[in-house]
């Protein structure tokens, strides 16, 4: 299956692609900073600035999508880059806006928050206020977003157009990455240990331009921070996900406190497998002697069965995506790899990107990327400014999908295929918490490594040879090849420090899935309105809702705790 764009735009050359352009340039280029001082103006200014962000924004969405299932085609690369220049000269546009609302006087800003048309804005407006000390003038922040073309977007698009050309051989087939990474699952040891060798082989040889890409970026980041007067490399992304920094901080020396769990885990894997140490060739290794085949249409049955047995209202929104085919399935040559879910706008719906590889780990991908898309389309009940999901919620829905599509196996399996299927939850857990929290402590490092230079290969290399060591203790073996694994992490390219969001992600869907244990049915119209209520209030707010306290210490307790008797109930 792949998906059907047209709900967007019938095509690349589709006329109201541009007309959608043309009119958010003239709706931005309208809009006029003073009407702020008049609360009453200001409801009708919003409601324009929406529409301009709104028209700008469709077009980005389409040509993104249309992109990533065509990386290596000059129709698909010239329709982004021109989208993304217009896109930026709208967002200019409404710079003056922008800066003006952050540098408002205290008395008239407090006159819209108290303006009964925008009181569905107030948590917008909030968070908006937030960043005035870092916003810089007019003229300034549109040099910024010029800048943003040839550098942090553009490196990001280089690197998915150079890594979306990598070919592997294993065998006598010839791969793309995502097939190659699934083969690091294969039942078949020695087909393990060829892929592993040909993925990271490759990384290693690529390792020179890709570090690169790496310091180019890491550059760009650094230098917003100075620009902006951040005094701490997490404060931006602090302000962005309406945390504070030392609640980030806690979460990841929390974790890092319970490391010593991964390894406990892997010696148990170990003795499973009958060796003293994992070989890093078989880190991914199944513990059943065959891996089990899942075709995409069983992958489709399961998932919407285990959202049914949550919620008839999940289980039809996400059927929808199989229905109105929002979803592209299968990898192809020139096809981004991973998956992703793209959530649109309030107006238009979610699309899903997939790279299935029938098996039970693409099967969960299936039921976290769906997990995406329910969250996104429930979100659009609020209107833009309020539309999405902050980054400390956006993996709220999809890891709980995948805990959801858990609970319907075990239901099904014999108690050695149960005691396989909790230590894929442990291992689920340690690659959605612990790695992802490693994977922090190598950026944190390596932006500081880069204000004193552009680092090295090597550099990289050691930097994440030893967090990596730090997350397994002696539990596994590691070849050369494994130090050039940072280099086929796309994240650090595209985002800054998002893979922390993964952990704290993960305790919150523990968290929530404890009070689904304990209230049962009664929980579900709690959960849906955590989806539902996207960005108008914070996430601490909207989670308290749910009688979960981010700020606790027994909210970090409470999680770890979950995974210890995991780990503990494996033979």
């Amino acid at each position: 299956m792949e998906w059907d764009l047209s709900d967007l735009y019938l095509s690349p050359e589709d006329p109201n692609l541009e007309r959608d352009l043309a009119e958010a340039l003239n709706l931005a280029s309208s809009l006029d900073p003073k009407d702020l001082l008049h609360p009453s103006r200001a409801e009708g200014l919003f409601r324009r600035y929406e529409e301009a962000l709104e028209k700008a924004y469709k077009p980005l969405n389409y040509a993104s999508l249309y992109f990533a299932t065509r990386t290596q085609d000059p129709v698909a690369k010239a329709l982004l880059d021109r989208v993304r220049n217009r896109y930026t000269e709208v967002r200019n546009r409404l710079v003056p806006l922008e800066v003006a609302l952050r540098k408002l006087p205290e008395e008239a800003f407090q006159a819209l928050l108290e303006h009964p048309g925008l009181a569905d804005l107030r948590h917008f407006l909030q968070g908006q206020r937030a960043f005035a000390p870092h916003t810089l003038s007019e003229r300034e922040e549109e040099l910024l977003n010029l800048k943003g073309l040839v550098g942090r977007s553009a490196w990001s698009q280089f690197y998915t157009e150079y890594t979306g050309r990598f070919r592997f051989r294993v065998g006598e087939r010839e791969l793309t990455e995502m097939e190659v990474r699934a083969l690091r699952r294969d039942p078949d040891p020695k087909v393990r240990r060829e892929a592993h060798r040909e993925l990271y082989g490759k990384l290693m040889a690529e390792a020179p331009t890709l570090s690169a890409v790496f310091n180019a970026v890491f550059l760009d980041y650094l230098q917003d921070l100075r620009l902006r007067g951040y005094r701490h490399p997490l404060e931006p992304v602090a302000l962005r996900d309406e945390v504070e920094v030392k609640d980030i901080e806690a979460l990841l020396e929390a974790t890092r406190a319970h490391y010593p769990l991964v390894e406990a885990y892997y010696r148990w894997k170990a003795r499973r497998l009958g060796q003293e140490k994992v070989p890093s060739q078989d880190l991914l290794a199944p513990l059943a002697k065959e891996k089990p085949k899942v075709l995409f249409e069983e992958a489709k049955d399961l998932v919407l069965t285990a959202f049914g047995n949550f919620s008839p209202v999940v289980e039809r929104i996400a059927r929808e995506f199989f229905e109105k085919r929002w979803i592209d399935v299968y990898p192809r040559p020139g096809k981004r790899g991973g998956a992703f879910c793209s959530g649109g706008l309030p107006s238009t719906h979610p699309y899903v990107l997939l790279n299935h590889t029938d098996d039970l780990d693409a099967a969960h991908t299936l039921a976290h990327e769906l997990g995406h898309g329910v969250h996104f389309y429930l979100a659009r009940k609020q209107r833009l400014l309020n539309f999405g999901a902050s980054t400390p919620l956006a993996e709220t829905a999809s890891v709980f999908a995948e805990i959801l599509l858990d609970d319907l196996l075990l239901e099904r399996l014999s108690p050695e295929e149960r005691t396989l299927l909790l230590a894929e939850r442990v291992e689920d857990a340690i690659n959605t918490l612990f790695r992802q929290v490693m994977y922090t402590f190598f950026e944190r490092r390596s932006l500081e490594a880069r204000r004193e230079a552009a680092l090295s290969p090597e550099a990289f290399h050691g930097i994440w040879q030893e967090e990596q060591g730090r997350l397994y203790g002696d539990a596994v073996e590691w070849t050369e090849l494994d130090q050039a694994a940072w280099a086929g992490i796309p994240h650090f390219v595209h985002y800054r420090f998002y893979t922390y969001s993964y952990a704290l992600g993960y305790l919150v869907v523990l968290a929530l899935y404890g009070k689904y244990q304990e209230e049962g049915k009664a929980f579900v119209p709690k959960y849906l309105g955590i989806l539902e209520a996207g960005e108008s209030q914070s996430p601490k707010e909207i989670l308290a809702q749910a009688g979960i306290d981010l700020a606790s210490e027994a909210f970090f307790q409470y999680g770890f705790g979950v995974l210890e008797s995991w780990l503990k109930a494996l033979p």
